[in-house]
């Protein structure tokens, strides 16, 4: 028994720090991991006008009936502590994939619902399931932004 734990001792020592140096530039990166296939959702940062809240969520919800009726898509009001506490966040989930968020997302950008002509929200990204739950555990959407414009643009 004594025989095989030595080696494998050995075998750790040589692969932790390679894993370590890699778990740190994920870090650095916000810790985001790109899965395309995973379930996502969609994101609204708001600008810090709660008074607007229910005008901007009444036209997300427009938009949703008129360019995504079957899609099944459900909207929430959230709120995560720390950094992000102050900053109203909308949340659609409901998208299958990766290739279905950005659907949403190209046609925010082709469409232009006057929601989005109003200055109420700061930033809109697809996130996966995954990245979603750290950026609720982090209470930060640090990184994110160069991550989804890395990986999703």
């Amino acid at each position: 028994m004594f025989k095989f734990i030595i080696p494998l001792t050995l075998l750790a020592l040589f692969i932790l720090p390679t894993t370590t140096s890699g778990q740190e530039n994920l870090t650095e990166k916000g810790g985001f991991v790109l899965n395309a296939s995973e379930e996502h959702s969609f994101l609204f940062v708001l600008s810090n006008q709660a008074k607007d809240l229910q005008e901007l969520r009444t036209g997300i919800t427009k938009y949703m009936w008129k360019f995504h009726p079957n899609d099944k898509l459900k909207i929430t009001q959230i709120q995560v502590d720390g950094e992000l506490q102050e900053v109203p966040l909308i949340l659609i989930s409901g998208f299958a994939d990766k290739s279905k968020a950005m659907e949403f997302y190209n046609g925010l950008k082709a469409n232009r619902p006057d929601f989005m002509q109003m200055g109420m929200t700061k930033d809109y990204y697809p996130l996966s399931k995954s990245n979603y739950e750290k950026v609720v555990r982090a209470k930060s959407l640090n990184g994110y932004k160069p991550f989804f414009q890395q990986n999703y643009l």
